[in-house]
């Protein structure tokens, strides 16, 4: 009997799941079919944080942003930005009345309202291991962290957005063991971050960010249209408009909510 209760209970939340699933897909493509063009009004803030951190443990600092041009970063950021937009089917203007903007589900407002560029020395272990011994080895990598906030209104305000990404020296290392010398061989190559590789990286964060602003807003319509059902269940979907097709997000794949 408590093994025919058991095959019943997971036969239900298989079916649960199921449903869920195929509800949130339709509701995707609902979403899409309602939406084939949206307008967004997308402001990028004229000027961002930009801060170079001094590592006291390694008494040092990096050097990559020195030179650096912050107006640059943020339009090339921006120019990614609108471009990418453009292949999810949302055209982005900028308004002639910033005081008069239409907002509803296909015209939005996308306000950039805080951008934080921080220069930093980030240590990375390189952990090794052999059949007696690990061996860990440190390295000072440059990095830069861009962190940005997100103000959405498709209507309403929607909670502030939140995302973080690092780029880092590129690191490769590899290791073997020496019978000559009855121990393991190590080395590695750092490529390092030069100013040209942050501008480049302004292009991905554009891109990177449109995604995660169309694929927030379809998320927001399913769970929105889910809760209408009394069904709670919510996973979450992204869209991929270059092989136009719906994919599961990843986790950590979007943006943060901030709830404060």
């Amino acid at each position: 009997m408590m093994r025919n209760r058991a095959i019943i209970l997971i036969g239900s939340l298989l079916t649960l799941l199921l449903f869920g699933c195929n509800t949130e897909m339709k509701l995707a493509k609902q979403y899409m079919a309602e939406r084939p063009h949206i307008d967004a009004a997308v402001y990028f803030p004229e000027k961002a944080d930009v801060t170079v951190e001094y590592n006291t443990e390694l008494d040092k600092k990096t050097e990559v942003l020195n030179g650096f041009n912050q107006d640059l970063f943020l339009d090339v950021m921006y120019n990614a930005y609108a471009k990418a937009m453009g292949d999810y089917g949302v055209e982005v203007y900028v308004p002639e009345d910033f005081e008069n903007i239409q907002v509803d589900s296909t015209h939005w407002l996308v306000m950039l309202s805080r951008t934080e560029i921080s220069g930093r020395i980030t240590e990375y272990e390189d952990f090794l291991f052999s059949d007696n011994d690990g061996f860990d080895y440190k390295h000072a990598l440059n990095t830069v962290n861009v962190a940005s906030w997100f103000e959405i209104n498709d209507g309403e305000w929607r909670p502030v957005q939140f995302c973080e990404h690092n780029l880092m020296d590129g690191f490769e290392s590899k290791a073997g063991f020496s019978i000559l010398t009855n121990s393991i061989d190590y080395s590695y190559t750092i490529d390092t971050l030069k100013l040209e590789d942050v501008y480049n990286y302004a292009v991905y964060l554009g891109k990177l960010y449109a995604g995660y602003t169309y694929d927030y807003m379809m998320n927001s319509y399913i769970g929105e249209e889910m809760e209408k059902m009394n069904y709670s269940y919510q996973t979450l979907l992204r869209y991929d408009p270059y092989k136009k097709k719906l994919l599961y997000e990843a986790e950590d794949d979007g943006f943060i909510e901030i709830t404060e």
